[in-house]
């Protein structure tokens, strides 16, 4: 009886050590195999009956895998031919946006054809004829009536009411009615004979301002304030002069008030154009004219000019080394205030940055190091958890303790050599959970998209600058190519994925029952192969980066369960999970620490999935945008020709330090 329960313990023990390696092997397994089965005293004859029902196993895989029209797989290759790639196109979405908006354009087009038949009516065209007035069209159903040049009346037709709505530019009379009712016409005639009046009286006044344009003393003298006047404009019926700075931002402007018959400039009244001529140099003279940026600019230098010639200050630097030199050097960009050592060799500086009035440390070479921004904590936070309910000693650490047993592993998820997937794993063993927190691959983190470090450094580079960023302890990592799914949940037999909404993805071409159509899985539960879930996995067209790794961490705890409930009859299975995975994977874990972690937190249930988005701790914004403040934002992207670079996030308030906040506050949480 002992003998058996040793040798049940010892089966399981191997059956263990084979599934963890699903996720995370990637050394020679043949020669582990082995040795795990010399260490648990299996004979040759058990052995070579295995490996015949593995290879066995392996030809039913191929024949399957030729009936599914799917690449067959060269165990031994060094290269085997990718599983189904996704392909994007823009057909389906096309042909989704078209039948919904093609109701739309057929009202639209009715309507417009109903409003043109009114206005083209030959007793309305008569009346218009009698008053000098024409009819022009400006968008959809709106339009003016015009004299010349000048608006007299807003018509816009109401297809629901089947009227018109006429608004006199005076601006305080209108009427809703048919065009050729009687109240309508007499509305017309009326109004119509009050705006010539008045656009006799606009027309002297505004002519009367351009004067300001021929006076060549009073030009020359705004010069040399670098002072100039812009092309007059209108605002409905007063004529306006832009009066600009060097920068050609608008200091002020000067206006006609029709109907006081004078000039305005700001709070300023003006009865005539001299007198407002000798206002405006009056006012250039006793104001600040300086741009927005220049004045920025002379705030923060003289901040940096008091800084320096702080006592104390001084006295630090002096303890570190470093001289101040006040004299500043300036190129295209910065004003440099450098710190000097004792042999005058220049070891940093405070750069003003001309642009923006930010300031940078910079190197002994100019290179910029941090903005002195991210050396405050006084930036609030604006998320949605709350951060007084976290215990306060963790809030102000720079890193997480875990309990004593508990480690924290990166999972990434690669595609031609690209991590599409970072998912950090916690296991924690004061609670027996493991929460799962998906790390967004757009995070904008010194400089470049945090994803970028994989392809270019590797996967050692990237868990170490992942623990700088979350003060997390990160020091194990497992990169696996995703189109391994494919073929472990294959294996596994599929896996049970719930949604909790539609997913829907016109751009996602899927091949079923032998032709290609759109992705669609409905909110609910779904029985999953491997080719089903990779699509699940990787769809985002339709949702979003954030959405796409709630379903990543479904699919790996749907993994997690069906590995963890797997036996000794399952060795089959297992012989052919490791065959399939071990090329795939990509990790610095030892065959000892997997067996000691899987064996440690094989019982754990995933109490936690959460992902860092911007409906918490993060804001949307692009790389050539997200310095701008946010009025200069708003001038960039109404120019059509400013490029906004790549799309990232950052942490609101650009204050890093929220990110190691929340993470605390989600794996400190019940």
């Amino acid at each position: 009886m002992k003998h058996k329960v040793l040798i049940t313990l010892i089966s399981t023990l191997i059956l263990f050590s084979f599934v963890l390696t699903i996720f995370i092997q990637n050394r020679r397994w043949t020669g582990k195999i082995v040795n795990y089965e010399n260490q648990m005293l299996l004979n040759q004859e058990e052995l070579a009956e295995l490996r015949n029902i593995q290879e066995l196993l392996k030809q039913n895989s191929i024949q399957v895998r030729m009936y599914m029209n799917l690449p067959v797989l060269s165990f031994d290759a060094e290269n085997e031919n990718e599983s189904e790639i996704p392909e994007s196109g823009t057909f389906e979405l096309a042909a989704y946006d078209a039948v919904s908006y093609l109701q739309e354009h057929n009202s639209k087009q009715e309507q417009l054809r109903v409003c043109s038949s009114l206005l083209g009516d030959g007793d309305f065209i008569s009346q218009l004829n009698q008053l000098g007035l024409k009819y022009r069209k400006t968008s959809g159903l709106k339009g003016f009536l015009e004299k010349g040049k000048d608006p007299y009346f807003i018509l816009e037709y109401s297809a629901d009411e089947k009227r018109f709505f006429i608004q006199s530019q005076l601006g305080n009379s209108e009427i809703r009615n048919t065009l050729t009712s009687r109240e309508t016409i007499a509305f017309l005639q009326i109004e119509s004979g009050k705006m010539d009046v008045l656009y006799d009286h606009v027309e002297r006044l505004n002519n009367e301002l351009l004067q300001i344009y021929r006076d060549r003393e009073l030009r020359e003298e705004l010069g040399e304030f670098n002072i100039s006047l812009a092309d007059s404009v209108f605002s409905g019926r007063n004529r306006s002069v832009p009066v600009l700075r060097i920068d050609n931002s608008e200091l002020l402007r000067i206006t006609t008030d029709t109907e006081e018959s004078l000039f305005t400039m700001g709070n300023l009244k003006f009865k005539d154009i001299e007198s407002l001529k000798q206002g405006l140099l009056d006012y250039i003279s006793h104001n600040d004219i300086r741009t927005a940026f220049q004045r920025t600019d002379d705030l923060v230098e003289q901040e940096i000019k008091d800084l320096l010639a702080d006592p104390a200050f001084k006295q630090r630097l002096a303890d570190l080394g470093f001289h101040p030199v006040l004299q500043p050097r300036e190129d295209n960009d910065y004003i440099y205030y450098d710190f000097v050592d004792d042999q005058s060799l220049r070891r940093g500086a405070l750069a003003l940055q001309k642009e923006f009035g930010e300031i940078y440390l910079m190197d002994g070479d100019d290179i910029p190091v941090r903005s002195l921004k991210t050396f405050t904590g006084s930036h609030e936070l604006t998320f949605n958890y709350q951060l007084e309910e976290m215990n306060s000693e963790n809030i102000a650490a720079d890193t997480f303790v875990p309990s004593q047993g508990s480690e924290t592993f990166l999972l990434i998820g690669s595609h031609e050599h690209n991590a599409d997937t970072m998912i950090l794993l916690h296991c924690d063993s004061e609670n027996s959970q493991i929460k799962m927190l998906s790390i967004p691959r757009d995070l904008y983190f010194n400089g470049r998209k945090i994803n970028s470090i994989y392809r270019q450094y590797g996967p050692q580079r990237l868990t170490s600058e992942l623990s700088d960023l979350t003060g997390l302890s990160i020091t194990k990592y497992i990169a696996i190519d995703m189109y391994a799914f494919i073929d472990v949940v294959n294996i596994l037999g599929g896996i049970d994925v719930s949604l909790d909404e539609a997913l829907v993805d016109p751009t996602y071409k899927v091949m079923e029952n032998g032709r290609w159509s759109t992705l669609y899985y409905s909110a609910g539960t779904h029985h999953l192969d491997g080719i089903a879930a990779l699509r699940i996995a990787r769809s985002r067209h339709t949702s979003s980066d954030f959405e796409r790794a709630v379903r990543q961490q479904k699919v790996i705890a749907a993994l997690k369960d069906i590995a963890g409930n797997m036996s000794i009859t399952d060795m089959n299975t297992i012989y052919d999970l490791i065959r399939t995975t071990g090329k795939y994977v990509q990790s610095n874990l030892s065959s000892a620490d997997m067996v000691k972690y899987f064996l440690s937190y094989k019982d754990y249930k995933i109490t936690g999935q959460h992902v860092m988005n911007t409906d918490n701790i993060l804001y949307a914004s692009y790389t050539n945008l997200f310095r701008l403040t946010a009025e200069e934002q708003a001038t960039a992207l109404e120019d059509a020709s400013f490029y906004k670079g790549g799309w990232i996030v950052l942490p609101k308030e650009n204050d890093w330090s929220i990110i190691k906040a929340y993470i605390r506050s989600v794996l400190t949480s019940s």
